[in-house]
């Protein structure tokens, strides 16, 4: 009996390893160019381990890119692997072109205001390809911060495709001529001191999904300021996380 223990031992030991679940710090971000109408869209992408069919996540930058005085870069892609670790493949999208970044740096007059319905079309048609991916189990949630969440409020209405939505201090869109007439779930975080973003925005946010009969859920944060969503191991962050996993998991896994 003990010779036998002695050979499964390694044997168990090596299965552990092989059960152990992928950390975030382990889950690497991949440079890619998926299509779109309008041009070819750069993304970065962070696959969730294993082979089972699951479901996607977007994510939108705010309105200085990936990084900039809405968070540094290496925190959004923790954000990313994070939401990979657990399941979901996840996307930073660079949703802006050339000439929007060009828009941006020279402080261009309403930039997302002449550009919210472009953006929209693109994510639409990012979210019908991944959708295409053998792993995908058809189900697509944008995670939008700040005019990332904007666009995420935009866009939504506009296409029953995507299945979710989580705003991170953002509001209705203020596109000239712009009506919603329906909403995906949709989870809403706000700072109660955000300076960027007024908190009134997203709870008029919550007030239109609300009244056209959308599931949504609004969370404000005493004392917090704009920005703070990708910040993971503070207190708003973790817990601005916490919920969008159980949001997630409800919506597009059928968890209750």
């Amino acid at each position: 009996m003990k010779t036998l223990l002695r050979l499964l031992a390694p044997l168990a030991l090596a299965a552990s390893f092989i059960a152990a679940p992928a950390s975030a710090a382990d889950i690497k971000g991949k440079e890619m160019m998926l299509p779109a109408s309008e041009r070819q869209v750069k993304v970065e992408f962070y696959r969730a381990p294993g082979n089972a069919k699951r479901p996607t996540v977007l994510m939108l930058h705010g309105g200085q890119g990936w990084g900039g005085a809405e968070g540094r870069f290496e925190n959004f892609q923790d954000y990313a692997g994070q939401l990979a670790a657990k399941g979901y493949d996840a996307y930073l999208v660079y949703y802006y072109s050339e000439q929007d970044i060009a828009d941006r740096k020279a402080n261009a007059p309403g930039v997302s205001i002449k550009r919210f319905p472009a953006w929209a079309k693109l994510v639409s048609d990012l979210t019908a390809d991944v959708k295409k991916n053998a792993d995908s189990n058809g189900k697509v949630a944008l995670v939008g911060f700040s005019n990332g969440g904007n666009l995420s409020a935009h866009a939504t209405p506009l296409d029953s495709n995507i299945d979710a939505a989580v705003v991170y201090y953002g509001g209705v869109s203020r596109v000239p001529g712009y009506t919603a007439n329906r909403f995906p779930p949709m989870m809403i975080f706000h700072g109660e001191a955000d300076t960027r973003e007024p908190i009134e925005r997203g709870r008029k946010l919550y007030d239109t999904v609300k009244a056209l009969g959308g599931p949504v859920e609004f969370h404000s944060y005493p004392g917090i300021n704009h920005g703070f969503g990708q910040n993971l191991g503070t207190a708003a962050a973790d817990d601005a996380f916490k919920r969008t996993l159980a949001f997630l998991g409800k919506t597009l896994e059928g968890e209750d």
